[in-house]
């Protein structure tokens, strides 16, 4: 009996978080349009998406302004990747860095006052990285962002 009422109540709480200004969708629909714009150019230039770094095309995500998430990926030594983040037009400032397992020092970022970071780097060696992804400045109580990881 209980489950039927967490549920109703995580469900609700979950709408709660979501921005009044649009449909979660839309905010969906426009970080998926902003990836897809960012990969146009180094597709053309011979990099995929890493099917075995995301189980799926993006990953989308919500953030509190001034808030971070961080998300575990696994690398392979000496592939170039490009890792192209966006969010939603209530957000005006994201960042992005790529840290190895065992240190606080970046292999990669991007930090510029912008809402769409990408960075493109080595992997010095194989396996796990942490991707923080930094929602410096937003507008809403909540933004929407995502991010690909692409590999040549």
């Amino acid at each position: 009996m209980r489950r039927p009422l967490l549920s109703v109540a995580f469900a609700a709480a979950a709408l709660a978080l979501v921005p009044a200004s649009g449909s979660a969708q839309d905010y969906r629909s426009t970080v998926l349009s902003q990836l897809d714009a960012a990969a146009r150019p180094v597709v053309n230039s011979g990099f995929r998406q890493d099917g075995d770094v995301l189980s799926r095309d993006a990953i989308v995500g919500m953030l509190a302004p001034g808030t971070s998430a961080f998300m575990e990926l696994n690398l392979t030594q000496g592939t170039s990747y490009f890792i192209a983040a966006a969010c939603d037009n209530d957000c005006s400032d994201m960042d992005l860095r790529i840290f190895s397992a065992d240190s606080t020092t970046p292999v990669a970022e991007d930090t510029k006052d912008d809402d769409y970071p990408m960075l493109t780097f080595v992997a010095p060696r194989t396996g796990r990285y942490m991707l923080a992804v930094d929602m410096s400045k937003c507008s809403g109580s909540m933004c929407y962002y995502g991010y690909r990881v692409f590999r040549k």
